[in-house]
This record gives C-alpha cells, structure tokens and sequence, in this order.
C-alpha cells in the first residue's frame, strides 16, 4: 500500500508538488510518482534524486477506468494534478477513490464540473470514508479560510451570525502556468449560483440579494472605505460556489463550527479585488471581460494562447521567489440591526508565487 500518490507528477504543478514532497515528507511515508510517460516519470525520479522504495515510479493509461482504479486500490491519498479536470480523467479518479475509500486532493477551479461530481459520488465516498477536497489551492483556500475564521470570531467574541464577508486581493505579484490557461481555454463560461454546491439547498427568495456595504455602481465598481476601490474579482465564481458549500457544510452544526445555525441565514459574500482608482478599476473589468470572452469563444485567439503557453510552462523558480498575494477580509455582524455592528478584519498573505500555494 503506497501512502501518497501524485498524479501528473510531469506536468507544471505536479513537478512543484513532487519537489516540496521531496523536501518535507518523512522517510517512513511511502509515495509515488504516477502519470501515462513512464520515461518523463523515470526523468523526474533522477532529477529530484529520489529513491526506492520509499518514492516510486507508476506510469498508467490514464484513459482507462480499470488501470485508474487499480492505482487507487493501492493508494491511501492520490493528489491529482491533471487539469483540465472536467475533460481528462477528474471523474474517473473521483469515482475510484469514492468507491474504494482513499482520499483525494486536487488543484481544480472547475464549479460546473465539481457540482456535478457532488451530485454523482458524494453519497459514495460518505458510505466508503473517503474524503474528496476539490480545488485547494490558491482559487479557493484564502477566501475560504479567511471567511471561516471570521465568521468564528464574530461568533465566539460576540456570539452573533455573519451578516456580509467581503474578501479582497489586495495586492498581488504573480504569473499563470500554461496548464491553467490551456484549462480556461477548453472549458465554456458557465454561471453557478452562489449556493449550488450547498448541501443545505437555499431558494432564489431565501438568499440575501446584497450586504450592509456600499454596493457595486453600475460598472460594478464599488467603494468600501476600509478597503477603497474594488473590483469583481477573477476568482469570483470559484470563490462565491465553494464559500457557499462551507456555509451549507457548517449550517446545522454544533461548537466546533461558528454556530449551531453556520455563518448566518442572511450571510452575503462577494469576492472582490482593489485597484487603484475607479478608471483603473473599469479598465480591469472590462479588459477581463473581453480576454475571457476571447479565450473560450474564439478559436483562433484560444488557438494563439494554448500555442504561447503550453501546458508544462510556468514562472521559473527565480521568479517566483519575488512573487506574493494578500488578502483582506472584512466581515461584519448580523445584529439586527442595533448598534454599534461588530466587525472583524482577517489577514491572509502568502510569499511566493500563487501556483506554489497548493
């Protein structure tokens, strides 16, 4: 029985993952490398200097359903790292670990395909004991992590619900892989509802439509005064479904969660980013709007990008040691509507690249 697999070990975010393994995991932890190139494998063996038998080489078809769960059935943990998840063998993987009771951990951004997922194995791995985390990595984990202990702050200091949780990307130096940008470009623009991935199901009439905050103009510019200009952000949807499902998951539980009733019944969250000015905050709006549209409308244009930057590619290492993100979070009290409102401020940064954070 191997401890840990890692599942695309060659790709871009497989070899950071296989690296750091390399450095932190200790001896008595058995893994694997594992992918469909046993050559490029055997290549990365050498290069890291890993030995046998605590790391191992498993090349696999990837295509093949039997082969995939013939690696889980070995396996009590498999990271994944093959994106896009939705159209390259996310499912199949899924499916064997919720079938066999192994863990599984990826780095997925992909809500319509996740929402799906839930709908087909969440019963299965329950059953089974396995525990499925999707998307942990830079997409989700600041966000939802810093509305989780705001929300348990307001709830343990002044024992009162989370009324609105705005998180912000204050500030960020970074770069994409080319694995990411190939993912975006292979998958249509859909639109998940904020609670979709609720296991707590929520109608259209009983979700808050708006916080306590200044709202967004018209060009979805909004000005919050302890946090200044903001802008939807590019993590917006990932951000709000998976913010959703750990209100759901929380909701109806005891004192080791922020209250019996969750984050609030009236909780709002929105995503957004910090610009300098209102101009700039338009003009990042609307140049997004138009890249996206672009990407994953045009085939020509999403031809250029996947040609420019391949899966595989990624900042270099020395560029990565320069780069950073911060987060800031304000959340504010449901204290219908008395005097003065608590609010609670939570800070999340990181020093390094945000394809590192996995």
């Amino acid at each position: 029985m191997i401890d840990i697999v890692l599942l695309g070990a060659t790709g871009y975010t497989g070899r950071l993952c296989a690296s750091y393994m390399a450095q932190v995991l200790p001896g008595n932890v058995s893994w694997a490398i594992a992918g469909r190139n046993k050559s490029k494998l055997q290549v990365l063996h050498r290069e890291l200097q890993l030995e046998e038998p605590k790391c191992t080489v498993y090349a696999l078809d990837l295509a093949s359903d039997e082969a995939i769960s013939e690696l889980v059935k070995t396996s009590r943990v498999v990271i994944n790292t093959i994106g896009p998840y939705a159209t390259t063998c996310g499912t199949a993987v899924i499916r064997a670990c919720a079938e066999n009771g192994t863990d599984y951990v990826d780095c997925s951004g992909e809500p319509a395909w996740m929402r799906d997922v839930i709908a087909q194995y969440d019963t299965t791995a329950c059953n089974s004991g396995s525990r499925i985390i999707m998307t942990a990595g830079w997409a989700a984990v600041p966000a939802d992590l810093s509305v989780y202990l705001a929300a348990l702050k307001l709830q343990r200091q002044f024992s009162l619900p989370t009324r609105e949780v705005l998180v912000c990307l204050e500030d960020v130096r970074g770069s994409f892989s080319g694995g990411s940008l190939n993912s975006l470009c292979s998958l249509e623009l859909v639109n998940i509802a904020p609670f979709d991935l609720s296991p707590v199901p929520r109608t259209e009439q009983q979700v808050a439509k708006n916080g306590v905050l200044s709202p967004p103009n018209a060009l979805d510019v909004q000005i919050v005064d302890e946090l200044g200009v903001l802008v939807e952000s590019t993590h917006a949807q990932i951000e709000k479904t998976l913010v959703g499902r750990s209100w759901g998951l929380y909701a109806g539980h005891g004192s080791d969660f922020p209250s019996p009733e969750g984050y609030g019944e009236d909780f709002f969250f929105s995503s957004r980013m910090r610009c300098s000015n209102a101009l700039s905050a338009l003009m990042f709006r609307t140049s997004l709007s138009l890249l996206a549209n672009a990407i994953t409308k045009i085939p020509p244009i999403r031809y250029l990008a996947a040609r420019m930057f391949p899966p595989g590619t990624g900042p270099s290492e020395e560029a990565r040691r320069s780069h950073y993100f911060k987060y800031r979070t304000l959340a504010i009290a449901d204290n219908k509507g008395a005097e003065p409102v608590p609010k609670v401020e939570v800070k999340f940064a990181y020093g390094g690249d945000p394809t590192d954070y996995l």
